[in-house]
């Protein structure tokens, strides 16, 4: 349990502490006051984790700290500063590396803790001088005497090469969301003959392609890592009423307009700096996507095996691939009717299903006529999931005689895992289409509950209308009533009474 207790405090919903011995927590948030900062019961808590002590060869319990919380909750000013401030003034620090993606937030943060150090007689009367010069904004203080060298806090934009010649004892990396490996690999190696080296995380949730970040999120939510502190504030993922939500502003019974997860992943609501009136006019302003992660916490995650399912699917071309059935027809439409997709799904001679891009193309008002069109090869079926954008074709579609299968939210999970399971056994058939290569690729997914899941249109890079139809049209050719065999050629019986029938029924079939 951490040293910090609030009747009112909203814990995080992921926190990780190593082993530790105490902490310096109090220490730090008592000096935070004292020089005027503000401190939440929430910040107190973070503060109190990342400053876990360890043994005596090793002063912090962690070598890596995160602090992963929604924008404008007070992470950078109300954790991260307090955090500096302390390695400076009471711990000992001699060198801090306060870095960000851009050095415009850089900058911010340095002309911040600029006016903590110059507002405060604690804190002024230790400072030597301040480096205001573009690129070189540096803070330092007086040593031990007046003419040793000082602690320093130096900002800087993060770049492949930048900090190399540094040897410090922290290193803040803000807006760790954009981290790479090249940051890492030029910062972190500068800590090496440090025994009180730490590396501080801020960030608010990742992106798709926060590839480090997330690497330290899972570790963090896992727990058990010996060398890392891990806090976040997020609010639960799901909850919508309808399993397919697709979160747009107004769907009934939606996550996103839970007041609630609002407040789990928002302390800063439970302490008067950021209104419910303000989240909810931001939920009207944002897409889902980007209320989801900037105020709920929830992360972009990348595709799920995309990589995986793409070699599988390779593997399944055919080039000269010969169904010998008639079709089944799937129409898929992306959001915003940007374009559409008209997928085949047939029988082979040898039981394996052959699926074929029939028509890909932006817009929609080509779908009734392309359909018209695909009609002299006597499909079997159409289908589309009524649900998603292409519903918006029932209509089209009946002026023209055609009256598609309409599948459920079950019927799309059963057909996105029959299609990624059929993929990953080899057991369909293709000729090779690039454009279905490039929507597996991108594909992300989403869970529709029970279980199943389906493929999740905001979670890709891609158009994945081709995807979404082949998976529609696979699912629908198991379904469909067979084709009805042609009728049998008549038997003219001899005079004798037998048949060429009745003699092969003798021979046993």
């Amino acid at each position: 349990m951490l040293d910090v207790e609030a009747p009112d405090l909203i814990r995080p919903a992921h926190l990780w502490v190593p082993p530790r011995l105490s902490s310096a927590g109090s220490e730090a948030v008592d000096l935070a006051r004292d020089v005027g900062i503000g401190i939440d019961p929430e910040q107190a808590l973070a503060i109190d984790a990342i400053l876990s002590e360890g043994p005596l060869e090793q002063p912090w319990a962690a070598l890596e700290a995160a602090i992963i919380e929604a924008r404008q909750n007070g992470k950078t000013m109300g954790v991260i500063k307090p955090v500096v401030i302390a390695n400076v003034i009471l711990f000992g620090a001699t060198l801090i590396a306060w870095t960000a993606h851009r050095f415009v937030t850089a900058q911010e943060s340095f002309l911040s803790l600029q006016e903590t150090i110059t507002g405060s007689p604690l804190l002024s009367r230790r400072l030597k001088k301040i480096s205001e010069s573009h690129g070189e904004e540096e803070i330092e203080f007086h040593g031990q005497s007046r003419t040793s060298a000082g602690p320093r806090i130096k900002f800087l934009a993060r770049s492949k090469t930048g900090g190399r010649g540094l040897s410090g004892n922290q290193i803040v990396l803000d807006e760790a969301f954009a981290l790479e490996p090249s940051h890492m690999g030029s910062l972190i190696p500068t800590l090496a003959t440090r025994r009180d080296a730490q590396v501080l995380y801020g960030s608010s949730a990742g992106l798709r392609n926060s590839a480090i970040l997330r690497a330290i999120r899972n570790r963090g939510r896992a727990g058990g890592d010996p060398s890392l502190v891990y806090v976040e504030w997020c609010a639960p993922e799901g909850g919508c009423t309808e399993d397919d939500c697709d979160h747009r502003l107004g769907a009934e019974g939606c996550a996103l307009d839970d007041v609630e997860r609002w407040r789990a992943a928002n302390p800063a609501i439970a302490r008067g700096r950021i209104t419910v009136t303000f989240v909810a006019a931001e939920r009207r302003a944002l897409t889902p996507e980007e209320f989801a992660r900037e105020r709920l916490g929830w992360w972009d995650d990348p595709i799920t095996g995309g990589a995986e399912l793409l070699a599988s699917w390779e593997q399944c071309k055919d080039e000269d691939s010969a169904p010998a059935g008639r079709p089944v027809l799937a129409i898929d439409v992306a959001p915003g009717s940007k374009s559409a997709a008209i997928v085949a799904a047939m029988w082979r001679p040898d039981g394996l299903p052959h699926l074929e891009v029939v028509a890909h193309a932006p817009g929609v008002d080509w779908i009734p006529g392309r359909a018209v069109e695909l009609l002299r090869h006597r499909p079997l079926d159409w289908v589309l999931d009524p649900t998603g954008p292409a519903g918006a074709q029932i209509n089209r579609l009946a002026e023209v005689g055609i009256v598609p299968r309409q599948m459920s939210t079950r019927d799309l999970g059963q057909a996105c895992e029959e299609f990624s399971s059929r993929t990953e056994a080899q057991q369909l058939r293709h000729l090779g289409d690039p454009v279905m290569g490039r929507a597996i690729a991108s594909a992300g997914r989403r869970s529709i509950g029970d279980g199943l899941w389906a493929w999740s249109r905001t979670r890709s890079e891609t158009d994945i209308c081709p995807l979404v139809g082949g998976a529609e049209a696979l699912w629908a050719l198991a379904v469909s009533p067979p084709e009805e065999p042609p009728p049998a050629a008549p038997v003219n019986a001899p005079a004798d009474g037998r048949s060429e029938t009745n003699e092969l029924a003798t021979a046993g079939f």
